[in-house]
């Protein structure tokens, strides 16, 4: 082989893994990607054998709208995690389609699962700093290619807080749910907050960081 076919060769190779490495981390998600869920598995072949099956990624401005056509967003939106809805509408969405919202519980389970030995990425994973580029830091769902889950779940430590099915009474007796996931800020800038994190917000209220995926229960 000529040694300027070669080079030619070798930079074919380099500019084709780069676009696909590219596209990987930019492209738009396919709709039939979104509606994927996963299966989850805790304490297999035991008493408290749990499983049930959680979406990939949040509930998009697109599936939403399927069921309330009065949801407003940009059209370059449809692929954003729907935002600006109450517990009660997050809830009746997911009974909608046959679903219903994770408890705290089943959401840290679905986190901190893996497949056989494989090592959970929240071991060793660096929080990576974004400077905020708008008011409400709500991102494309799966824009952050390095937050996923050891079984393949999206944007659990990113993107927007998810709210749970758990709720409890505050000082003032109003009822409030448990939302997890989300952004956290630190010296003007913006850092993935782990799966740790944990919040309460009145189930009356809406947030414009603030959605939810659904779970399905083992058939």
């Amino acid at each position: 082989m000529k040694q300027s076919l070669f080079f030619i060769v070798i930079f074919t190779i380099i500019t084709g893994a780069s676009w696909s490495i590219w596209a990987y981390r930019h492209a738009t998600i396919p709709v039939t990607d979104i509606d994927a869920m996963k299966k989850v598995e805790y304490g297999k072949n035991t008493a408290h054998e749990k499983i049930f099956w959680i979406d990939k990624y949040e509930v998009t401005n697109g599936q939403y709208w399927r069921w309330d056509e009065s949801l407003q967003f940009p059209e370059n939106k449809v692929d954003y995690p729907v935002t600006g809805i109450t517990w009660y509408q997050a809830r009746d969405y997911a009974a909608f389609v046959g679903k219903r919202l994770p408890t705290k519980a089943e959401w840290m389970m679905a986190a901190n699962a893996t497949l056989q030995d494989e090592f959970n990425p929240w071991d060793a994973i660096e929080r990576i700093p974004y400077v905020p580029q708008s008011e409400n830091h709500v991102y494309r769902v799966g824009k952050f290619w390095r937050d996923r889950t050891a079984i393949g779940l999206a944007n659990m430590a990113s993107n927007v807080w998810e709210w749970t099915a758990d709720t409890l009474r505050l000082a003032d007796s109003s009822l409030a749910a448990v939302v997890k996931g989300g952004f956290t800020y630190k010296k003007k800038k913006l850092y993935f907050t782990g799966i740790e994190k944990t919040d309460t917000v009145r189930v009356d209220e809406t947030h414009p960081d603030l959605g939810f995926r659904c779970i399905r229960d083992k058939n």
